[in-house]
């Protein structure tokens, strides 16, 4: 829609270098994604975008916003929970007096990347942080900023700004208490997420992921297992297929968007590539350890042994591949034996002491000849003497002892003081 394409109303602000609008074009991608009714469809460079009323304000795979989405009109609810000030508030033009209209709240921190290589725990805490102020907010929990937003100071909505700084996870967590996660006991019945396309790819694709994620653990990298399961969620992304049927709208429904089954997929994988381990079903009882110990310290001493032996597999994957690299008269450099033994860089950097036991130099063995000529060991103290038959006469050939005139006999004493030699 044409008439959507305006010029933004605070255009001057954008261009103040401590303003939070300024920051909006600096922390978003070069061609943010655009629309006028939140499809995001249309890559745009970034002094254009602001121009749309919807503008993807993340860049990808890095969240530089938390961006929350209410419906209830009370713009100022962060006041009455505790909160901090947010650094923007977009809201429709309907909200006012009467309380009604939806807003975004736009809340500065500092970058955080979500990319596939990207550490998990600043993910999971931007996640905790994220899913308890959007309890507090009673904003949607679901939205997470994306994948488009309001654009601040378009003239669909009606933009405050408040502040410049930039906070840090730290410094929101400061604000409230992050509640204690439950383990998860059971599957829930798929039955009843029927009537949601989204819950009904999350549970499917999920249950997917936990039956592969052990074997790639072991013999693959988080790519692989990623690129398992993003196959696997667009191939069960076939709603119009199998004419899902909406009980509210009375309609069927079709296809999901593949920035949608995107977003499934990577909170789907990340989340069981760092917390999931096994079902309930697992055996216990490999270490026969005492059941009269507590649970947790079983569990502790089942996970020393479970890292043992996952550090030894390890250590010949290594040893495998150096004496590969040997045979091929390669170097054996990290990156080769990483590559070759399908283990990260730094896996194999941890392994170090392996590559030099491998690399060190072996002691010769003793060479044959020398063990030959090697001198014989006298025993002296025989306690019997062996005499030799004389040789009778006019016989020829020597008797099985033969001793040279003027040396003595030499006898085997066993045990006892030494007995004067014979020198007859």
């Amino acid at each position: 829609m044409a008439s959507a394409v305006i010029d933004n109303t605070l255009r001057a602000r954008f261009d103040v270098p401590s303003s939070p609008l300024s920051r909006v074009l600096a922390e978003a991608a070069y061609y943010p994604r655009v629309s006028d009714n939140k499809t995001a469809q249309r890559p745009t460079p970034t002094t254009h975008a602001i121009r749309w009323p919807y503008m993807q304000i993340n860049r990808p795979d890095m969240v530089s916003w938390l961006v929350f989405d209410c419906d209830h009109g009370d713009v100022f609810r962060w006041e009455q929970v505790g909160l901090p000030a947010p650094n923007l508030i977009v809201a429709n033009r309907s909200t006012g007096p009467e309380g009604r209209g939806s807003f975004h709240l736009f809340y500065a921190v500092v970058p955080v990347c979500k990319s596939p290589k990207a550490r998990s725990h600043p993910q999971r805490y931007l996640q905790a942080i994220y899913e308890r102020m959007a309890e507090l907010l009673d904003a949607d929990p679901s939205y997470h900023g994306g994948p488009v937003c309001k654009t601040p100071g378009h003239a669909w909505w009606h933009t405050i700004e408040l502040h410049g700084h930039e906070y840090s996870l730290g410094e929101l967590h400061e604000y409230f208490e992050l509640p204690q996660a439950e383990p998860w006991r059971k599957p829930p019945d798929l039955s009843q997420f029927t009537h949601s396309r989204h819950e009904s790819l999350f549970h499917e694709v999920r249950h997917f992921a936990y039956s592969i994620v052990n074997w790639a653990r072991d013999e693959a990298t988080y790519e692989v297992f990623f690129n398992r399961v993003q196959e696997y969620a667009h191939k069960r992304n076939d709603f119009s297929k199998r004419r899902f049927w909406c009980a509210r709208t009375q309609t069927h429904k079709g296809d999901l968007t593949a920035s949608q089954v995107q977003c499934t997929v990577r909170s789907i994988a990340r989340w069981t590539w760092d917390h999931y381990t096994g079902d309930g079903r697992c055996n216990r009882g490999v270490m026969q350890l005492d059941k009269a110990l507590p649970l947790i310290e079983r569990q502790r001493l089942a996970a020393a042994r479970t890292h043992g032996e996952r550090a030894k597999a390890t250590a010949e994957r290594i040893q495998a591949a150096c004496a590969l690299l040997r045979a091929k008269g390669e170097a054996l450099t990290q990156t080769a034996i990483a590559k070759l033994a399908r283990l990260s860089r730094q896996t194999v950097a941890g392994y170090r002491r392996v590559i030099d036991e491998f690399l060190a130099p072996k002691p010769p063995a003793a060479p044959a000849q020398e063990q030959a000529t090697a001198k014989p060991v006298l025993v002296k103290f025989g306690t019997y003497q062996i005499s030799p038959a004389p040789a009778a006469a006019g016989e020829s050939g020597t008797s099985a002892v033969q001793r040279e005139p003027g040396r003595p006999a030499l006898r085997l004493v066993v045990g006892g003081p030494a007995p004067p030699l014979d020198s007859s």
